[in-house]
């Protein structure tokens, strides 16, 4: 899928350039890391300073936590206080870096404010849904934005987020925002569940094919203290690094990090490990999809209506089942079968003589053609047809939620 890449005030983010690392400047004490508050002049000039040195590319500052109260009791701050706490510190913070700065908040007030003040990204977290002011507001000053998944609460799917997503680059589009400003945060953590977070990072590719540079927070998170039985966010550094290679691996843009050192160093890994799954040549590109709902998306983009989009998906992508010692009869079948509709099947080269009893079988084919296998094998009673019918339709349906 052809990306747009964002300008961040010279520095470009997207598809083809190096992954970015954004360090995290809180400003606000009630955030659920103390280790990432900084308040005192000294602290705040120091923390910009070491972030830039350690090898951050953006720095992200925020004057409001937005860490769920439900998870971390997380105190609420009103827009004059947090328009307070930048306009005492946003200036020193401009001085003391050559980076761009992203302001984080959910108020076009604020954001204007920093803007005014030298701030050239606006990271809104609520996805354009907290302040009708703010789409306005990034249009008139055309500097880039961050919209990030949010249901109106915690999205509990993936799909969800999804849907948040797209509805909030709508809501940018449509009030004049340039597609190539945006960029997508699908939002992990803000009270997920843990297995809801897990979802999210190994289906980032979902949210890359949006067509926006994509970026991804899972600094000290609650879900890594989930997996690792670590309530405390100052024990979650390790869990933290690991997190981040794999969404660099899974075509994250942007990592948001309290932690640069060892953020820059996990980003390295895990772009070292990425692997391309497109090609592109004289306008013809070769795409790597790896489940249909990639596909829908895909499709989705050229303009073809929903239903349509999700029909035509399960013909994109090709799944493969190994069913292991299949009667020598079941893999005839199974051969002809998928043949007929247009798939294909595998098996050892002593089936067709039948000198062998079992073999393993692969039996490849589309969604819609394997569909088609199982209404038909599961009605027969012999060679064990009708479970290998009815354990392949089950492990369908178990993929299918796995994006869910």
């Amino acid at each position: 899928m052809r990306h747009h890449i964002t300008n961040i005030r010279g520095l470009e983010v997207g598809t083809g350039s190096p992954v970015s690392v954004m360090g995290a400047l809180n400003l606000s004490p009630e955030s659920f890391y103390s280790g990432s508050v900084v308040t005192s002049s000294d602290q705040i000039a120091e923390s910009v300073r070491g972030m830039e040195q350690e090898g951050a590319d953006i720095i992200d500052v925020g004057a409001a936590s937005t860490a769920p109260r439900t998870i971390y009791g997380t105190a609420e701050v009103g827009v004059e206080e947090e328009l307070g706490r930048i306009r005492e510190s946003l200036g020193l913070i401009i001085e003391s870096t050559r980076l761009p700065i992203s302001i984080d908040t959910t108020s076009s007030s604020v954001a204007e404010t920093a803007l005014d003040t030298g701030a050239s990204l606006v990271n809104d977290t609520s996805g354009l849904r907290a302040d009708d002011r703010m789409a306005k507001l990034v249009v008139d000053r055309a500097v880039p934005l961050v919209i990030m998944a949010n249901c109106g609460g915690p999205c509990l799917s993936v799909e969800a987020a999804l849907d948040s997503i797209t509805t909030s680059i709508k809501t940018a589009m449509n009030a004049g925002v340039d597609p190539s400003r945006i960029i997508v945060d699908p939002g992990i953590g803000f009270g997920k569940p843990t297995e809801t977070d897990c979802a999210i990072l190994r289906n980032l590719g979902l949210f890359s094919l949006l067509g926006h540079p994509l970026l991804v927070g899972v600094s000290r998170k609650a879900f890594i203290g989930g997996l690792l039985g670590l309530p405390d966010p100052a024990m979650r550094l390790t869990g933290t690094i690991a997190a981040t290679s794999v969404a660099v691996v899974n075509g994250a843009n942007i990592i948001r990090a309290h932690d640069v050192r060892e953020t820059c160093e996990a980003v390295k890994i895990g772009e070292a490990l990425r692997k391309s799954l497109s090609a592109e040549r004289n306008d013809v590109e070769l795409l790597g999809l790896c489940n249909e709902r990639e596909a829908e998306l895909v499709i989705g983009q050229l303009g073809a209506g929903p239903d349509i989009a999700k029909h035509l998906a399960n013909k994109a992508v090709t799944l493969n089942f190994l069913v292991r010692n299949a009667q020598t009869p079941a893999a005839l079948i199974l051969k002809q079968e998928m043949l007929a509709l247009g798939g294909d099947a595998a098996y050892h080269h002593d089936v067709i003589d039948r000198g062998i009893d079992c073999t393993d079988v692969l039996v490849m084919g589309t969604r819609l053609q394997l569909n088609k296998l199982v209404k038909r094998i599961v009605t027969i009673r012999d060679f064990g047809l009708a479970g290998i019918g009815s354990t392949i339709r089950d492990l369908m349906a178990e993929h299918m939620a796995g994006f869910g």
